[in-house]
């Protein structure tokens, strides 16, 4: 099953990113255009604040298995 959605992806993939990123962009950045980029960037940062906080658990034994992980490897080396 992995087979056929990696098969699927390969050509999928790029045809997406060249359809969502055209060669020329014929815009022009006005007077409010500043504060909708720093109002954007905000957001994300605030977002990802926001989801690190609600999945900090997940990410905090995911830290910690991957550290157990290094330590037991390093003690069957000795």
């Amino acid at each position: 099953m992995k087979f056929f959605t990696r098969l699927i992806m390969v050509p999928v993939a790029p045809a997406l990113f060249y359809l969502t990123f055209p060669e020329t962009a014929n815009t022009c950045l006005d007077q409010g255009a500043g504060s909708t980029i720093i109002q954007v960037l905000v957001a994300v940062l605030v977002g990802g604040l926001f989801a690190a906080n609600h999945f900090k658990h997940r990410i905090s034994s995911l830290y910690n298995n991957l550290r157990s992980r290094g330590k037991e490897g390093e003690a069957s080396k000795d």
